[in-house]
Parts: C-alpha cells; structure tokens; sequence
C-alpha cells in the first residue's frame, strides 16, 4: 500500500493561509494593526528566540477569541470558497489520481484544521485532516490550541497515529519547509517544494528582488551622498556598499530566494557583490570622466549593474 503525505501552506497553496485566513474575516487594515501590534514576537519568533506555537495562538486569540464555534467554521467554509484559486492544480491532480488507484492520503499540517477540512470537501472521509486543533468551550472558541504544533518530529508523530505500522507501507511525502524535513526523512520517496509553476516562481523572485534591490539601492546611495561632504566619491560608495551588502544578504536569503543561508551561499553571495562592485567602480569613474555630475553619475551605473547583479546573485543562491 501507498500513503501519500501532504503538508498544506506553500506545498498544496501558494499562500500561508493563516495570514489570508485573518486578513479575508476582518479586511487588510485590521489585519494589518493586528500583525503589527504582534510584530515583536513575530519577530522574535523569526529569530527562534519565542516559541511558534505561542506566537501563532496569541495572534489567533486576538482575532478569535470570544466567537461562537458555529460562526468560525461557516467563515472556514466560506474561505475555502472564495479562496479555492490559492491550491495548486498540480498538487490536487497528484491526491486525485492516489486514490484513483486505491492509495491512502494524509494532510499533514501547522495550519487550523477548521480551515484546511473545507478546501478538500470533495474527498470527504476518504482524506484525514491533521492539523492544530482550537480549544471549544460552551460552544465558544477560547483562543487557545490544544494540540502541540505540528510542526517537525510533530508531523511524524500525527502521520504514524493516523497510519500506524510503518513499515507495512510506502510512504511519499510532499513539503516545502524546514518544519517538513522530519517527516521527509522518514518518506521512502521525498518530494519537497514540488508543484510549483516555473514561471510563477521567477517572476516573484524577480518582484521580491526588485524590493529587496531598491532598498539596499536606497540604502546605498543615501550613505554615498551623505559622506560626498566628507570622502572622495570612489571611497563614499565603498562604504555605502559594504553596508547595503550586509542587508542586502540576509534580505535575499529570507525575502527574495527564501533559502537557507549557508558558508556556500554567503561566498557566493560574496563573489557576485564583488564583480557587481567592480563593475560599479570602473563604470562610475568612466561617468565622472565623461564628465556626470557625482551625485547623478550613479544613476545610469546602477542601471546597468542591477540586472547583472540579479542573474548572478540567483545563480548562487539557487545552485543545489
């Protein structure tokens, strides 16, 4: 027999459904106030300094708390509705054609279970839903998760009490993030961060790098304009580089390519941000020679150097 394993947000969705799920019931300016009054412990939370579980159950509470269980799951189903459009087609192809030959499923989860059961309304008993669970008191939704956050070695745990006897099966394992790895070690055939649109993908790095570019870029040349009343202009960039460089790194490895940061990376990183300085450096002073004023000559340099810096940041950043 075959299991097919699925986590949910970003294997089977192409959004964290816990922040859509927020931002559909109480609209984008009350999520936003609620996010940001959180933004600490999210923060720290990133940091791996406050527990994920803890962070997630304040911020649920806060927007949760007090309403009737009823109420919280016609807003589950009516967002599974109007949501449907964030599944990958390929993802649901895959669940489809495992039971078309007589396979089990499994979807394997941190998000609320509440939410995840009606995107995958048409399966009905046939797919077990693992998920947190939310405390229900009198009818009323606590705030409160009473199971642990299925998360890690959690996921293993959830897989083996739905489908004990592991050996007596093969297990495939679809995931896209570090909470997944556990439960992709113990697969006999792990796929991770599958279904994904080639396309769809370079785009949004290209948007998030465009982001991430104009910051650093702003970054950079608000310190080589500030010390133009101090240092020569070669020296005034220098400085401004090294620093954008700094940000520009742990940005691209979080934000933009969303990738674990690693010795490898960081000297690939490092390589490219050389060349591009390079680059920089010789077409800046070939724009004072030609006679640009200084605070207008590094305007066509990044111009010209951002796009090359993209295509060789990406290949580091993306090689396996």
């Amino acid at each position: 027999m075959k299991v097919y394993a699925f986590d949910f947000d970003g294997t089977l969705t192409t959004k964290d459904t816990f922040v859509e799920f927020i931002e559909f019931n109480f609209g984008y300016k009350k999520a936003f106030w609620g996010f940001l009054l959180f933004s600490p412990l999210l923060v720290l939370m990133k940091l791996k300094m406050y527990p994920n579980w803890k962070a997630k159950q304040r911020v649920f509470s806060w927007f949760f708390k007090g309403m009737n269980i009823d109420e919280f799951d016609e807003k589950c189903v009516k967002f599974a509705q109007a949501r449907c459009r964030i599944l990958r087609p390929d993802g649901i192809e895959t669940l489809r054609k495992a039971f078309k030959d007589g396979d089990k499923a499994v979807i394997i989860s941190a998000s609320i279970e509440n939410w995840v059961r009606p995107f995958f309304a048409e399966f009905g008993d046939l797919l077990p839903i693992e998920g947190t669970q939310i405390d229900v008191r009198n009818d009323v939704v606590t705030g409160k998760f009473i199971s642990k956050n299925c998360y890690g070695e959690e996921k293993v745990d959830r897989l083996k009490k739905v489908f004990p006897n592991r050996f007596s099966y093969q297990l495939i394992v679809f995931g896209d993030s570090n909470g997944d790895k556990a439960l992709l070690a113990e697969a006999d055939e792990a796929h991770y961060r599958p279904f994904r649109n080639g396309k769809r993908e370079k785009l949004g790095e290209i948007v998030r790098f465009g982001i991430v570019g104009v910051a650093a870029t702003a970054l950079q040349f608000c310190i080589y304009v500030f010390l133009l009343n101090y240092l020569e202009p070669r020296i005034s960039n220098t400085i401004g580089y090294a620093l954008s460089f700094c940000f520009n790194y742990v940005a691209s490895t979080k934000f933009t390519f969303k990738v674990k940061s690693t010795a490898k990376r960081g000297a690939g990183f490092a390589l490219s941000h050389i060349v591009n300085f390079l680059l920089q450096t010789a077409m800046l002073s070939l724009f004072l020679y030609l006679g640009f004023e200084k605070r207008v000559a590094m305007i066509p340099v990044f111009c010209v150097c951002v796009p090359v810096n993209f295509l060789l940041v990406r290949m580091f950043m993306k090689r396996k």
